[in-house]
């Protein structure tokens, strides 16, 4: 989410005062990123002998480049599709774009929880834009700028810059687009290897608004797609596939087994793609969740829940303990996650919601309790969005998901989590209620980072989804106590976790 202010309404559309957005930071982003480093140059007074020499001073924008490791995807088969790429450790997924007549390519972080789009710009002096790749006039002859500001708050960092226009290559479409050129980001771009953000989400009004500048919006009113939607397929890095994919106005059949559930997008005030959740669980024992709703971000690395569901959440696993909004559990913890959509369970494989080892047996949840848009919603991001094919349809404002199977897994031997349709009603639901005192709030973006750790329900309807390495669910579920408190033990394992991304970007520190 971002704050847009009233002066560029007419060029980009008023989004959310704050972008949800929360990656997440990893190690070698600040341990392994190169940067340049400044060099002296040529004194106007030389050595007497050689008498004085005065050169000529004249101003030319710096030339940066992205200096962060990015993990390449192969190009996709389907027509009107981009390769996502990422960080290779699942936190950060990128599109790939050009602007104009320049051959450099840009990585924009692909955001569903926002709406704007913008790039760091050749005249910003922030730190984060010197080991960036950074675009401007010399970049492209065809780019149009103007004096036009704008502005956007995340979760995790700010960003101002000037309205600019030039074409936008993108997968086979060359749309001229209106977008943001930063002058200043905060220091928070510098844990993140995105050199901007391609906001996808679902905009005020942008489904019937034909003058929207959401590149969606754009790609339908100039003809470049029939379908107003776009179906998401992120890869996880262990697998080794290298096959992240966004398809623009299709869906791409070939990435899922049976059908898509959708399940329509919930009206709110500031346009995020949020659907109503049913329940959620651990190896089989569920919440209740009614009146709960959640918004599916693929700019945010894990899932943010409210405190209380959090530790509800959290005592379902035998032997986790909390410190605030985050908790360490069992590495050995073979359960999956459960999330219930429209009558169907998707289990989230312990590998993909089991971070890092924290020592002593212990790993770091990526399920963490923070209270992003109250006590009634969550946010999802990758931790779920790498287990099925996600479509946003704009047209029919609807989220779907496809659990991904053997087509999309090919020949690799993995395990399996399986998506299962519920029959049971509310009377049949286990309902679980935490009434202790929790210590929440925002979190500090760590400097350093410890690297990745290596439905039950009823009916007949079964789906198996393919996840590399996912233990399946095995041994005691009964609910572990969680402490309130602990932060003290938590903090002699202070893990830092440079990296993680939270559509709203919002950085974490754990301690």
């Amino acid at each position: 989410m971002y704050i847009s202010t009233s002066t560029i309404a007419a060029c980009l559309p008023l989004a959310p005062i704050v972008s949800a957005f929360y990656p997440l930071e990893q190690e070698w982003f600040s341990s392994s990123r190169a940067r340049a480093e400044p060099r002296d140059l040529p004194s106007n007074e030389q050595d007497a002998q050689y008498g004085t020499v005065t050169l000529p001073l004249r101003r030319a924008p710096i030339r940066r480049e992205n200096r962060y490791n990015i993990s390449p995807a192969n190009n996709p088969k389907k027509k009107n599709s981009v390769a996502l790429v990422q960080d290779g450790s699942d936190n950060s997924y990128m599109v790939p774009v050009k602007f104009g007549t320049s051959e450099k390519e840009y990585y924009l972080l692909l955001d569903s929880a926002a709406s704007n789009t913008w790039v760091m710009g050749q005249d910003c002096k922030s730190d984060a834009c010197g080991s960036h790749n950074t675009y401007g006039p010399t970049d492209s002859k065809s780019l149009k700028a103007s004096n036009t500001p704008f502005s956007v708050a995340y979760g995790t960092g700010t960003v101002r810059g000037d309205i600019a226009t030039d074409t936008l290559h993108i997968s086979s479409f060359s749309p001229t687009f209106s977008f943001g050129l930063a002058t200043n980001v905060s220091h928070d771009f510098n844990n993140y290897p995105m050199d901007g953000i391609m906001g996808v989400g679902r905009g005020d009004k942008e489904a019937v608004t034909t003058d929207a500048t959401g590149i969606m919006s754009i790609l339908k009113a100039q003809g470049f797609i029939k379908q107003n939607l776009y179906g998401l397929h992120m890869s996880r890095s262990k697998d080794g596939l290298n096959d992240g994919e966004v398809n623009f106005g299709d869906v791409n059949t070939d990435r899922f087994d049976g059908e898509i559930n959708y399940s329509p997008a919930k009206d709110n005030e500031i346009g995020y793609w949020a659907i109503d959740i049913e329940g959620a669980g651990v190896g089989g024992q569920k919440l209740n969740m009614k009146g709960k709703s959640v918004i599916i971000d693929s700019g945010t690395s894990w899932i943010l829940i409210p405190p209380a569901d959090a530790n509800a959440l959290h005592r379902l696993i035998p032997g986790s303990s909390s410190a605030g909004e985050n908790f360490r559990i069992p590495c050995d913890t073979k359960e999956a996650l459960q999330l219930i959509f429209n009558g169907i369970t998707y289990n989230i494989p312990a590998a993909d919601w089991i971070g890092p080892d924290m020592g002593s047996g212990n790993c770091r949840s990526n399920v963490l309790g923070r209270s992003t848009f109250g006590e009634d919603k969550w946010l999802v991001g990758d931790t779920f969005m790498k287990n099925v094919y996600t479509v946003f349809d704009y047209e029919k404002d609807r989220v779907g998901f496809g659990v991904k199977g053997m087509k999309e897994a090919g020949t690799q031997s993995v395990s399996s989590a399986t998506a299962t349709r519920s029959t049971s009603d509310d009377s049949t639901v286990t309902t679980s209620t935490y009434t202790g005192a929790i210590s929440a709030g925002l979190g500090v973006l760590p400097t350093s980072a410890a690297t990745s750790r290596k439905g039950t329900g009823t009916g007949t309807e079964t789906r198996t989804a393919m996840a590399s390495q996912a233990p399946a669910a095995s041994g005691s579920t009964s609910a572990s106590n969680v402490p309130a408190s602990g932060a003290g033990q938590i903090c002699a394992q202070s893990v830092a976790l440079p990296g993680v991304f939270i559509g709203m970007v919002v950085l974490f520190s754990f301690v």
